[in-house]
């Protein structure tokens, strides 16, 4: 492999990087260049103050370095210069497309059925800041309609991922950059066959700690039936087991209550789906493979790239799953991996933001079509606006007459103990006593006709408080009383099966969901609703029936049917 023997420092306008720029950085103390799995690589340098070019190191500069295996001469933008104290001067850069997080799109962007190159080749064409060396390769076939809007793809980075809409979001794809190019395609890496042993190869105490969380068994159940008539439905054999070959028995208990089953058969399929679809019993991969713990036969971690998937087999347990490189370190002055980090292939940052996006996206989608916000009740409340008032009035006049009261001057006498000249606490009382007020190192007290006390502890109490605003992380009491009690998610009833939630669009209890409560738009109900005696239910079918519940032959069906 032809690695780069140092790094190269070239001008920041530089465009041809077959040469040696403005000179090599053969007075580096080290270089290691982090990648992670779906996101631009990052160096990070540490060179000689008194180097040969250290007075060349300057910001906005390039330096070509390697990122690892197959992963060599990518260029990297330096983001800051710093002088330490033991004579080095630190350096971190960004790799060169991350030019595009301060790139601005000139327009919105607006297209039907293209491909990741399409769409890519549309933002490159609408770059403010022109950038004719950009250019995407993917064996990505399929389509997608974007709608890239200027005021929300802020920089064009996010168009890629994170933000509501980027490739990574549509396509479900996986990046490679290779300097000016951007690799794009379902899956990066390659299956290499290698397999590490666990136990014998490397033992981590955070793998250790994957195996703990790993369960052998699912005890299932469901609850059926609401109030009075609820009842939970258990399996006959009480759990299911996987094929791991724990010595003990770890038991997972896990609720399917909201899946809406029923029956005993409908519970034992929804729990092998959910062991199958989590790979229960599976311990999650997480090794991280440093220089010092690369055995003779595990040489081959070096020539690992990103993506490559290898095997891991827990002798103890019998069970053998697969793991991805996810994250490398590359020395730049060994020319091998300092860490390489291998399992499940991660959410990165683009991948939770868009998510998040889209997640927030469909919900704002899905209560536009079936209510009404509820917030829009706020412009029109006027009761609420005159309580309110009146509310500010109290606080004002509370603050004003306090004011007038302590400055209406004091009567009590203020003493010094245990002497003026050597006063360890500061008192006033009436007739020469220690109650009333007492300020000390310890803090502030005051007993008369209401408590207040503040200590060096951060405790603060008063009999009653007053003012504007109260800022905190968490408030508890136990009553909360006033005009408006929001939040800007959901306010909770309640905990796990039992929680009632009240959010913008609606109320959700455990077995039914009403939207828009002005006016009611939906509700979506899991058993029964009992109208006036009257039992309303579906079958499933989209038909309506009224009568007793799940009695058929004293019901009757309403004609219409779901749409």
């Amino acid at each position: 492999m032809n690695y780069l023997q140092y790094p190269v420092l070239f001008e920041s306008s530089e465009s041809d990087f077959t040469t040696q720029g403005i000179g090599v950085l053969t007075d580096c103390l080290s270089v290691e260049v982090t990648n992670e799995f779906n996101e631009l690589p990052e160096l990070k340098l540490d060179y000689l103050a008194t180097g040969d070019i250290a007075n060349e190191l300057v910001k906005d500069r390039i330096i070509m370095a390697d990122v690892g295996e197959g992963y060599l001469k990518q260029l990297f933008r330096i983001d800051s210069v710093k002088k330490s104290i033991d004579n080095e001067i630190e350096v971190t850069a960004s790799h060169i497309l991350n030019d595009l997080s301060y790139n601005t799109l000139k327009q919105n962007i607006n297209a039907s059925a293209v491909t990741p190159v399409a769409a890519f080749n549309l933002l490159k064409n609408q770059l403010e800041q022109p950038e004719p060396k950009l250019k995407m390769i993917s064996s990505i076939t399929g389509t997608t309609n974007i709608s890239w809007d200027m005021t929300k793809i802020d920089n064009a980075k996010k168009a890629l991922g994170g933000a509501d809409g980027s490739l990574l979001q549509q396509f479900k794809g996986e990046y490679l950059f290779d300097n000016y190019t951007v690799h794009y395609e379902r899956t990066i890496g390659n299956k290499t066959g290698k397999v590490i042993e666990y136990g014998k190869d490397l033992v981590q105490a955070n793998q250790e700690e994957n195996i703990e969380e790993t369960y052998s068994a699912i005890k299932p159940f469901t609850k059926v039936g609401s109030g009075d008539d609820e009842k939970i439905v258990y399996l006959p054999e009480r759990i299911i087991k996987t094929n791991s070959n724990f010595e003990k028995l770890r038991v997972l208990t896990k609720d399917f209550s909201q899946d809406k089953i029923e029956t005993v058969d409908q519970l034992r399929t929804r729990t092998n789906k959910y062991i199958t679809d989590n790979k229960v019993g599976i311990p999650k991969v997480s090794l991280t493979f440093e220089i010092a713990d690369i055995k003779d036969d595990l040489g081959f971690v070096d020539e690992l790239k990103m993506g490559d998937e290898v095997t891991v087999y827990f002798a103890n347990l019998n069970i053998d799953t697969t793991a991805r490189v996810i994250k490398t370190v590359w020395d730049g002055l060994l020319h091998r991996y300092k860490a390489v980090l291998i399992g499940d292939k991660p959410t990165t940052t683009s991948d939770y933001q868009s998510e998040q996006n889209s997640q927030i996206d469909n919900v704002d989608k899905s209560v536009a079509e079936v209510s009404k916000d509820v917030s829009d009740l706020k412009a029109s409340d006027k009761d609420k606006q005159q309580l309110m008032d009146e509310l500010k009035k109290n606080v004002n006049d509370t603050r004003d007459d306090m004011l007038s009261y302590i400055n209406g001057s004091g009567r009590d006498v203020i003493r010094f103990l245990p002497d003026r000249e050597n006063p360890t606490d500061i008192v006033a009382s009436e007739s020469g006593g220690n109650y009333g007020m007492r300020w000390n190192s310890k803090g502030i007290y005051y007993d008369g006709k209401g408590t207040v006390a503040i200590d060096n502890r951060g405790n603060v109490y008063a009999d009653n408080f007053v003012g504007q605003n109260i800022t905190g992380v968490y408030i508890r009491g136990g009553e909360i009383s006033g005009v408006t009690i929001s939040g800007d998610t959901d306010i909770s009833l309640g905990s796990g099966s039992t929680r009632t939630s009240v959010t913008r669009y609606g109320i959700s209890t455990p077995n039914m969901t009403v939207y828009q409560i002005d006016g009611l738009k939906r509700m979506d109900v899991s058993q029964y609703a009992d109208i006036g005696g009257a039992n309303l239910w579906g079958d499933g079918s989209g038909k309506l029936y009224i009568g007793p519940y799940n009695n058929f032959s004293n019901s009757v069906r309403v004609v219409t049917e779901a749409m």
